[in-house]
């Protein structure tokens, strides 16, 4: 692992790494969830940086699955036979990894999907991407002031395209609940749903195929969030404006852009409207 960027080598490590070692059964869970760990300073062999290159590892290339109400990110072995995960909320801060057999499930399995079945280049940094680019201070209120000025009547729904790890949502700017994110990067999606767990949905591909297929319709969200590092072609940025019904925000790093479209969604509403007028 090379300053936290992590690749498919450190995948190979993993995988040599957690069979070479000795795992120690968890008896406290032998009833309720059993499983196995490894945990540096005890088990032969385990260093701590051996545990933080693991946990980034087990985040950059696993998925989200559910433990009950609590959504984690499990990492399952090329042969299916077992999954493993960390609890710790900083990947510095991890000290133990678990495993278990995938035989076993716990509560309803309704975890959002984040694999798009491609490697991302940011998927290497996507567990020190936050790190690496913390926010300003004042950030959350200067954006939220801009917004402030194109809300309804209710908690807008937002779309995010390109929504990384979900920056929109670590700035309280919308809440999980009516939030959707698209992203191409499993791994960025992964620190997403590790920070949002309930996030309502997000869609693993990429941007630019997710508005070709028709994915999201005429006003269907509030708020469009676009990373200005998505490139468009004019059909699809109009396309995108039509998405959002009342603004779409352009982010290029710390400073967003606002694009008022609610006059051309009121133009497009009465015209529908008579249209269904005179057809009837």
């Amino acid at each position: 692992m090379s300053e936290g960027r992590i690749t498919k080598s450190d995948l190979d490590w993993w995988l040599e790494f957690a069979v070479t070692r000795e795992w120690t059964f968890a008896k406290t869970y032998a009833e309720t969830a059993p499983h196995h760990y490894i945990v540096e300073g005890r088990t032969p062999g385990v260093t701590h940086d051996d545990m933080v290159r693991a946990a980034r590892v087990i985040h950059t290339l696993g998925s989200p699955g559910k433990y009950y109400s609590l959504t984690k990110i499990y990492l399952v072995s090329p042969d299916g036979r077992y999954r493993w995960w960390t609890e710790d909320n900083h990947f510095t801060d991890t000290t133990l990894v678990n495993r278990a057999t995938t035989e076993l499930s716990y509560g309803i399995q309704n975890a959002p999907l984040t694999a798009s079945g491609a490697w991302s280049i940011f998927d290497g940094v996507a567990t020190t991407w936050d790190a690496d680019h913390p926010a300003y201070d004042g950030e959350a209120e200067s954006h939220a002031v801009m917004l402030s000025k194109v809300r309804g009547s209710f908690p807008p729904h937002v779309l995010d395209l390109g929504c990384g790890t979900g920056r929109v949502l670590d700035l309280g700017l919308a809440t999980p609940d009516r939030y959707a994110g698209v992203d191409s990067s499993q791994a960025m999606l992964n620190m997403l749903v590790r920070k949002h767990p309930k996030v309502a949905a997000v869609y693993p591909m990429n941007v630019t195929d997710a508005v070709e297929a028709g994915t999201f319709t005429d006003g269907q969200f509030d708020w469009v969030f676009l990373d200005s590092t998505v490139e468009l072609t004019d059909a699809h940025s109009a396309q995108v404006d039509r998405i959002a019904r009342l603004a779409v925000i352009e982010v290029r790093g710390q400073v967003w852009q606002l694009k008022d479209v609610r006059e051309a969604t009121a133009q497009r509403l009465v015209a529908a409207s008579r249209r269904m007028s005179e057809a009837s």
